[in-house]
Parts: structure tokens; C-alpha cells; sequence
């Protein structure tokens, strides 16, 4: 399914990957680290990859960048790289020459970073139901209340793309983004929220916060239909974290059944463990082709579209959830233990099932839109 060029990217990615991250993931990841590894990125031709290069970027496919994600996302360290390598926010692409020139085109140059703010605390997944952060206009400015969480990025971010309330009646037609520069007065960092895993997304909060109406994308009402194109982006991107993470826990699953010892032989000549490690690999191979295949997609309706995309993030996220639990099982008190960089991904991997939307409010959109469009649609 790749090309020969695509495999070529592959696999220099994959060498970057263990000689400059593995061996790196328990050090500080410093600030002077992470320009060492940008500019490592920039010399791969991979720095803002899948961005029109009308835009300065480096152009290519979506399954390009869809391999590069995977590469990267076999180390601990790829979640702080990914999302910082030059792709700005996909929905700045509707934005104004004015708010591209300002916004989007640092983010290329690798000068400014932006975050993304939609969840808030009463929950993400019904944002027509539950939004309480409010934009009300004021003559040529907005003026912006409320609160978001769980925002990747948001405590360093040079400015946030805020979606708010701008018409109390109108449900999800009545949601509008915004975009809000970090140090405008209003706008503040209220905590890094801790997790059970390495990532901590920021808490902010508005008050009273006044944003240029030249900062509102597209027309008013138009913010949650933008939303969605990019929440479909970020929701194939989970199958290629995933298709990553599962491939470096089966090679060490590999390697330990190989060199660990029971009852006289190695693990890997019990039949229980065979079936183990035939499971992972059944798993990671649906994965890597059901991502690999929505990715070059074309002409697909917006409803198989959506329910393509769904189904890639519910089955990719279940997947690794599995993996990583049936390795951890195989290496039994060391996997356990934080010696091994298993129990981190054990750890890291839980929250794919939540974010870019639960996976059982997926199976709701999948079951809706296939029986409003048939099974057929989904044919290649």
C-alpha cells in the first residue's frame, strides 16, 4: 500500500526514531532538546509535512504524514513532538489571508504554536448541549467568558483557537471560533491538569476577555461544522499512534518470549504465549491497513467519511489498549514495574479511548449513519 518513496520516509523516520528518541525518552526533555530534535525533523524533509506548500510547507500526502505519526509515535517522546512540526491548526485553512499571514504561516515557520479549546468542564462530547463559554459582540470586538479544559498545549501555546457560544438558541449552529492571543487581558492559564499518563493538557479561563472580531473565524454559527474537519483529521492520526506504539510493544514482547525461560524452554514455544503474540499481530495488521486505507481514500460521501473515521479511531484505540495490556501480561512483574517503558504506554495509551470523542459515542455515529446509508456505502 505504500510507495517505494513512502517506505523510503518510513524507514528514516524509524532510524531517526532509535537513535535519537528511544534511547533519549528517560532524560529532561529540555528546551534545548527539543530544538535538537525539530532541527533533526527539519534535515528528515519532514517539518510541517502535509501542508500545501502555497503555504511554505512541505506538501505530500495524508498517508505520508499518516507514516510519519506512526514512526514517531513508538517512542514515549513522540506525543511532545507530534502536533509541533510545523502543521498548524487545519481549521486556520478557513481563516482570512489577514488571520493566515498572522497565524498560520508562523506556525509553518516554526515561529508560533497553537492550541485548540473546545471541551470544557461539564464535558466535550454534546458541545451544542453543554457549551457554557459565551461570545457576545460588543461593535468590532467579542467579548469572551467561560472556561475550557483539556486543551493539548494550552499553558504554552502563542494563541488558542476558543470555540464559544454566540447564539444561545441556535444548538450547534450557534458556535463560533475564535482566536485568542496568549497575554490578552481576560485570558488566562489556570492549571496543567495532571493525568494518570506523561500528558498534561491545560485549564484556561476567559473573563471578560475582549477579542477582535478581525480573531473570528468563518461566519457566525459556522464553528462546530469547522470543528469537525478537524476532529476527523485528528481521529485517523489516532490509528497511526496506535499502528506505532503497538509495533515497539510486540518487538519487545518479541524479544522477552524469545530470551525469558519456563518449565524448561523459552516462552515463545508455549502454545498460550504463540497465541498471545498471533493475537497482537492479527490486531496491529487491522489497524495498519484500516489506517493506511482511510487515508488514501477518495470520493468517499461525507457519510462514509465520518463513519470511515470513526471506525478507525474506535477499533485503533480498543487495539492498543488490548496489546498493551497482553504484553504487559507477558513480562508479569516487570512489565509491571517502571523499569520497563511498558506500564507508561499501559498508562498513556487508556486516554485514546476518550479523547477526539468516546469511543462509545463513535459506535452511536456508526450505527446512526449506517442505517440512514446502508452498508454499501462503505464499499471501497
Amino acid at each position: 500500500m505504500l510507495s517505494a518513496e513512502q517506505r523510503q520516509l518510513r524507514d528514516a523516520v524509524s532510524d531517526f526514531v532509535d537513535r535519537e528518541l528511544i534511547p533519549h525518552e528517560d532524560d529532561p526533555l529540555t528546551a534545548e532538546v527539543v530544538d535538537r530534535l525539530f532541527g533533526g525533523l527539519r534535515r528528515l524533509g519532514v517539518w510541517a509535512l502535509g501542508v500545501p506548500t502555497r503555504f511554505g510547507g512541505a506538501g505530500g500526502e495524508t498517508l505520508d504524514r499518516i507514516v510519519v505519526i506512526e514512526q514517531l509515535s513508538r517512542s514515549h517522546l513522540g506525543p511532545h513532538l507530534i502536533g509541533r512540526m510545523g502543521e498548524p491548526l487545519s481549521i486556520l485553512f478557513a481563516g482570512t489571508p489577514d488571520q493566515q499571514e498572522r497565524y498560520l504561516l508562523p506556525v509553518v515557520r516554526g515561529e508560533k504554536l497553537g492550541a485548540f479549546a473546545l471541551t470544557e468542564p461539564t464535558g466535550g462530547t454534546d458541545p451544542a448541549g453543554n457549551m457554557t463559554t459565551t461570545a457576545v459582540q460588543n461593535g468590532n470586538d467579542w467579548v469572551l467568558d467561560g472556561r475550557k479544559t483539556f486543551v493539548s498545549f494550552g499553558d504554552i501555546a502563542d494563541y488558542v483557537v476558543v470555540f464559544a457560544r454566540t447564539e444561545v438558541s441556535a444548538g450547534t449552529r450557534g458556535i463560533t471560533p475564535f482566536i485568542v492571543d496568549a497575554g490578552t487581558p481576560g485570558f488566562s492559564v489556570v492549571r496543567r491538569i495532571s493525568t494518570m499518563g506523561s500528558m498534561t493538557p491545560a485549564e484556561l479561563d476567559f473573563q471578560h476577555c475582549l477579542v477582535p472580531d478581525a480573531n473570528r473565524i468563518g461566519e457566525p454559527g459556522q464553528g462546530f461544522a469547522l470543528a469537525q474537519q478537524l476532529l476527523g483529521t485528528a481521529r485517523l492520526e489516532i490509528g497511526a499512534r496506535a499502528v506505532g506504539v503497538c509495533e515497539r510493544l510486540i518487538d519487545l514482547a518479541v524479544t522477552q518470549v524469545n530470551n525469558r525461560e519456563s518449565f524448561g524452554t523459552t516462552l515463545a514455544q508455549h502454545q498460550g504465549v504463540q497465541w498471545m503474540l498471533a493475537d497482537c499481530a492479527i490486531e496491529l495488521e487491522a489497524v495498519r491497513n484500516l489506517t493506511y486505507g482511510t487515508a488514501i481514500r477518495e470520493h468517499d460521501s461525507v457519510a462514509a467519511e465520518r463513519m470511515r473515521c470513526s471506525i478507525t479511531k474506535v477499533l485503533a484505540s480498543d487495539t492498543i489498549c488490548s496489546i498493551a495490556d497482553r504484553v504487559l501480561q507477558l513480562f508479569g512483574g516487570w512489565g509491571y514495574s517502571t523499569d520497563l517503558p511498558i506500564e507508561r504506554f499501559y498508562r498513556d495509551v487508556r486516554m485514546w479511548r476518550i479523547v477526539e470523542g468516546p469511543n462509545e459515542i463513535h459506535r452511536t455515529v456508526i450505527g446512526r449513519l449506517l442505517a440512514e446509508n446502508g452498508i454499501r456505502s462503505l464499499r471501497p
